[in-house]
């Protein structure tokens, strides 16, 4: 009796040990829960989980059909109908994973808004509730003063914006040559009753500067435009990095989520990586990862804007099968990527995570995505391999119980 009771006591504990505990999540939710016809109003997708979810849409219009994922979430526009019920679905595609690349399948996931009519204003009665004996309002009302403080246009004839110029936009950056010493800011205003200030000549000098147009608006609301602009100048400082010399900018660079911090150089801090802005010998800028203790370059980094995230693309060198190094462009930026032989459509990049090691991710390129790589060639070997080593292990403590239950049997004897 003893014995069975010991057996069913392992079996136990076995099926507790090879039950996964699913630790990542996934939702969709509305900012919502009525909406007006025509109107439009946003949804979250996403979670502790990583992938590509498309997205459909009942009695209604999608910004977009499908988003990528990853340990967050992404917001998507949705346009209602004129009546009903707007019902957005998300559903994971193949290769869906955790935060810790293991494969995820939470199934779809649904979220429902109604179309209610806009209720009316008692304030502003219909023509139907007025009373009949009210006489019409003859008198003559002032004109509303316009609030449109908009630029239509905003140029500097020595270079060019960046991003390009849109009334809605209020930053924007310009590079320009060394020994650049002034600019000509020229702007109009959108609405003609509006006034502009500082759209004139500017005195520069080398390194940062900083350039705002103020437009004010007929009923006096101000705006401003900002252009951060960069004039060249000779480096101070000059280190060696593959054969060739990078001088060392102190140039104010904005990159998402990294710090600017002033030491013997200006570095650039993001958790474990520093970064320096330098130019090299054919005058190209660009970011590279210091090494405080050496104080040298570790190896150049390339910034990649892709679903909504920032990534650096590493030039360091990997080994991979069935690869070839060439150089691709992704949403415009150029970076070094290793295409896989047997499919062009993909191709590896190594990417620097926030403790400064370079991970592979897999790029596609007909959908324009990137995830992890371990996850389509490692996710199951390892759960299998787990799983061996489980089994081997319980296995080893029934036979101990089993020896253990045989000698005490024999000592009774």
């Amino acid at each position: 009796m003893i014995k069975i009771k010991n057996i069913c006591f392992t079996w136990i504990t076995f099926l507790i040990f090879i039950t996964s505990v699913e630790a990542a999540s996934f939702n969709i939710s509305s900012n919502v829960k009525e909406i007006e016809p025509n109107k439009t109003f946003t949804i979250k997708v996403g979670g502790d989980c990583i992938g590509r979810v498309n997205l459909t849409v009942s009695n209604g219009s999608l910004s977009s059909s499908s988003v990528w994922v990853e340990e967050g979430y992404v917001n998507v526009s949705v346009t209602a109908a004129t009546s009903g019920k707007v019902t957005v679905t998300a559903t994971p595609t193949k290769g869906f994973s955790d935060s810790d690349a293991n494969i995820y399948n939470p199934g779809s996931k649904s979220v429902t808004v109604t179309i209610a009519s806009p209720k009316p204003n008692p304030e502003k009665p219909t023509p139907e509730q007025k009373p009949s004996n009210e006489k019409p309002n003859t008198s003559v009302t002032n004109k509303e003063k316009s609030n449109d403080n908009n630029l239509k246009s905003l140029e500097i004839k020595e270079g060019e914006l960046s991003p390009k110029f849109d009334k809605n936009i209020t930053e924007y950056t310009l590079l320009l040559k060394e020994n650049t010493t002034k600019v000509t800011v020229n702007a109009v205003a959108n609405h003609p009753a509006a006034k502009i200030n500082g759209a004139k000549e500017i005195l520069l000098k080398p390194g940062n500067n900083s350039i705002m147009v103020q437009v004010i608006a007929e009923n006096q609301k101000e705006k401003i435009y900002t252009i951060k602009v960069y004039v060249e100048e000779t480096p101070k400082r000059y280190v060696n990095y593959n054969q060739e010399k990078i001088g060392i900018l102190n140039k104010d660079v904005s990159l998402e989520g990294f710090q600017k911090i002033e030491e013997d150089i200006f570095l650039y801090q993001k958790e474990n990586i520093y970064l320096i802005y330098g130019i090299n010998e054919e005058k190209e800028t660009n970011f590279y990862v210091w090494n405080k203790e050496t104080n040298e370059i570790d190896s150049k980094v390339i910034p990649l804007k892709i679903n909504n995230k920032t990534l650096l693309v590493t030039d360091k060198i990997i080994t991979l099968e069935n690869t070839k190094l060439e150089k691709i462009k992704i949403n415009d930026t150029e970076v070094p990527c290793y295409k896989w032989e047997k499919n062009e459509n993909y191709c590896f990049l190594n990417i620097l995570k926030e403790n400064n090691t370079p991970v592979n991710y897999l790029y596609e390129k007909t959908e324009n995505t990137i995830q992890l790589a371990p996850v389509f060639d490692t996710c199951e070997e390892n759960k299998e391999k787990k799983n061996i080593l489980i089994i081997i292990f319980l296995s080893l403590i029934l036979l101990l119980e089993n020896i253990v239950f045989f000698f005490k049997k024999r000592r009774k004897k």
